[in-house]
């Protein structure tokens, strides 16, 4: 399998690494563990170069009723994550999907979430605060913790607050403080895939279309991100 050698300037800190890339084109999802990888150092470097602690902790899910953007290839992701649970579980998991759409059709939400690429920035963020205010919990949240924590979205790798945990529930401008990053790969992804959609969303994107196989090999799809960074 080639290696990909990696140099990065992150907040003033050089970050060297070698990582296994698959040789050929294949499914985007290939990527992934790689760019969540990368997340993860990015948070890293932030933390150390950061006064304050994060106060994010198990059994902390406020922000397990945000609206979670995501690109296609994490939807993809998502979907076999799925259909690689048991049964149960994974009926579980559907059924969320199912009840969150179903709720945020109730209160009017469903409908923008789906018309989100034609909203003004100041429409998106009350469209977040709408979302919010649904309280609808993220399908993979399991008895107050994220029952795919390994393979969360790089989102909520890189969402982590270092005000006090009790500002989550309740969100006042200039209350929550997030933990600022020098680079955020979630974005740099979504830009190379050219689209974004809400997490709770995911379901019906994967069934409605098939996941496209990279017309590049998987190296050359990283360095185009990398780039974006």
């Amino acid at each position: 399998m080639p290696v990909l050698r990696l140099k990065l300037l992150i907040d003033g800190h050089e970050v060297e690494a070698a990582v296994e890339v698959p040789g050929e084109p294949g499914p985007r999802q290939v990527i992934l563990p790689i760019l969540q990888r990368l997340t993860d150092v990015v948070v890293e470097v932030a933390e150390r170069g950061y006064e304050a602690k994060v106060s994010c902790q198990k059994g902390c899910d406020a922000c397990c009723r945000q609206m979670v953007p995501i690109s296609p290839t994490e939807a993809y992701a998502l979907g076999a994550l799925v259909e690689a649970m048991s049964a149960e579980r994974a009926a579980g998991v559907l059924e969320r999907f199912d009840r969150g759409r179903e709720r945020l059709a109730e209160l009017g939400v469903l409908g923008r979430l789906h018309d989100r690429h034609a909203l003004t920035l100041e429409q998106q963020r009350e469209l977040d605060r709408d979302y919010f205010g649904a309280g609808v919990a993220c399908p993979f949240l399991e008895g107050r913790a994220c029952g795919i924590y390994a393979d969360r979205p790089l989102a909520c790798r890189e969402f982590l607050v270092v005000s006090p945990a009790e500002h989550c529930r309740e969100p006042v401008a200039g209350k929550v403080e997030q933990l600022a990053l020098g680079a955020k790969v979630s974005v740099a992804l979504r830009e190379q895939d050219g689209e974004w959609l809400p997490l709770v969303l995911a379901r019906d994107f994967v069934s409605g279309c098939s996941e496209e196989v990279l017309a590049e090999s998987p190296a050359e799809v990283l360095r185009g991100i990398l780039g974006r960074l």
